[in-house]
């Protein structure tokens, strides 16, 4: 068998007692130190998949905050050592990342290339930590998720072949449903903002109705996305982008001349814990105004493949055309008066001021976008990159 990795990020904050702090990373359900934690389920399911020592797991974690990261990385070992003699795992975490920067700072690069500061970032490790170490392969998956028995098979069956470079997978939820539940269903004339689960099902309706089995899509999800080695080398997660980090990679993979396929067979059970909506709104809006940004952008850059709202289907496809700010202004103006109360609260303009701002950077992702092959080939052939990190396993 190739060399396979399963990636899976775990992302904690403090105690239940603990109040947050200002500079705390924002994840939508991160893990209580003294809570119950959904990473166990996850790595079990791994060990009884089909011949589980014939690949490797790394866990990426990463604390809301720099005081909790002694803690979360013996939190996260202490779970890992459960199953040390099942599966050949690994740990990757704050204190592996400060070895990584400074090979960096020595090879020539900025320290902070690398980093487990927010969703996109901590993907990007996700790609080079399985790199260095030789993967052929990576299968991304959440740690609120369990796989099939068959899981590693189904992940390299498609992707080593000549012309598939990404595969994404499809999730299953609570009583085996496919489709996301779409609060909005039964508005008369809901907006842009309140479709967005219903343009999600377009999506998801056209793969399950397609008579492939690899099919075209317009959507990736994080948790279970698979990278051959001549996609993750030439391709970064793109770290300005704070939530769709994962369809925001198949524009940049697009961009960069690498097509994305579905395998509509390739299923995970998506088991998410419940948490508040608290500010995806406002944080999809600041997105989709960056994302815009870049693809307008990549019409008219030079050596980036020009890539169309249009050819990214209802969704997002639907959230990337002239029309957004004028949506994202009416929805947000309508949220509800009580949450100008929390500490997260935007106004409208404020909201759509800050996405514009963050298009700004698109320039700037570029730049990182034409270092990253070089930064994964110099940390690739540095042979003390590679003994510090295979001492993980």
């Amino acid at each position: 068998m190739n060399e396979l990795y399963v990636v899976i990020p775990t992302y904690w904050q403090g105690k239940t007692t603990r109040k947050p702090h200002p500079d705390d990373l924002v994840f939508d359900h991160p893990t209580f130190l003294d809570g119950d934690d959904t990473l166990s389920a996850s790595l079990e399911s791994l060990a009884c998949t089909d011949n589980p020592k014939d690949f490797r797991v790394l866990v990426l974690s990463s604390a809301v905050h720099p005081s909790l990261e002694e803690e979360v990385i013996d939190s996260v070992d202490r779970i890992i050592r459960k199953y040390a003699d099942r599966l050949h795992i690994g740990h990757f975490h704050a204190k592996k990342l400060k070895e990584v920067q400074k090979r960096l700072v020595a090879l020539g690069f900025p320290k902070d290339y690398l980093t487990l500061a927010g969703y996109a970032s901590i993907r990007n490790c996700q790609l080079a930590i399985p790199a260095i170490l030789g993967a052929e392969v990576i299968a991304a998956i959440d740690d609120d998720e369990l796989v099939e028995r068959d899981y590693p098979s189904k992940v390299l069956q498609h992707v080593l072949k000549p012309g598939l470079h990404g595969i994404a997978g499809r999730y299953r939820y609570e009583g085996g449903k496919t489709l996301v539940h779409d609060r909005f269903a039964t508005i008369l004339h809901p907006s842009l903002f309140q479709m967005k689960q219903s343009y999600q099902n377009d999506v998801y309706r056209k793969i399950e109705q397609s008579q492939e089995t690899i099919t075209d899509t317009s959507i990736v999800l994080g948790g279970n996305m698979v990278f051959s080695r001549t996609l993750f080398m030439h391709v970064p997660f793109d770290p300005y982008v704070r939530r769709g980090e994962d369809i925001d990679y198949m524009i940049n993979s697009m961009m960069a001349g690498f097509q994305w396929k579905c395998d509509k067979t390739l299923m995970i059970d998506h088991y998410p814990p419940a948490c508040k909506e608290t500010n995806k709104l406002q944080e999809d809006v600041m997105r989709f105004l960056y994302e815009k940004a870049k693809i307008e952008k990549s019409v008219t850059k030079e050596g980036i493949t020009a890539v169309r709202a249009e050819q990214l289907g209802p969704y997002p496809g639907n959230f990337l055309k002239a029309n957004l700010q004028e949506e994202a202004r009416k929805t947000l103006s309508e949220r509800p008066k009580e949450i100008e109360k929390e500490p997260w609260f935007l106004s409208a303009e404020e909201v759509i001021n800050r996405g514009l701002a963050l298009g700004e950077k698109v320039e700037a992702f570029f730049e990182y976008a034409e270092f990253w092959p070089k930064v994964m080939q110099a940390l690739c052939t540095d042979e003390e990159t590679k003994r510090s990190l295979e001492k993980l396993f």
